[in-house]
């Protein structure tokens, strides 16, 4: 089960940050919202703060 929430996190962050990236290129002209641009900062965000909290003897209790 942690295999399989890790690896969909990742893959979450790597579509949010392709999605951004992609956005950044395209700037004006990218049919992005600012909405969808800051869930997606977001999401990026997250998913770091679960990396760091993945050694914790409480990641249990976060995940629950």
């Amino acid at each position: 089960m942690t295999i399989y929430m890790n690896s969909l996190r990742s893959n979450v962050a790597r579509n949010a940050q392709l999605k951004l990236s992609k956005h950044r290129e395209l700037g004006v002209k990218s049919n992005l919202s600012v909405f969808e641009v800051a869930a997606l900062m977001d999401k990026l965000k997250n998913a770091e703060r679960m990396e760091d909290h993945k050694n914790s003897v409480f990641f249990s209790a976060v995940m629950n």
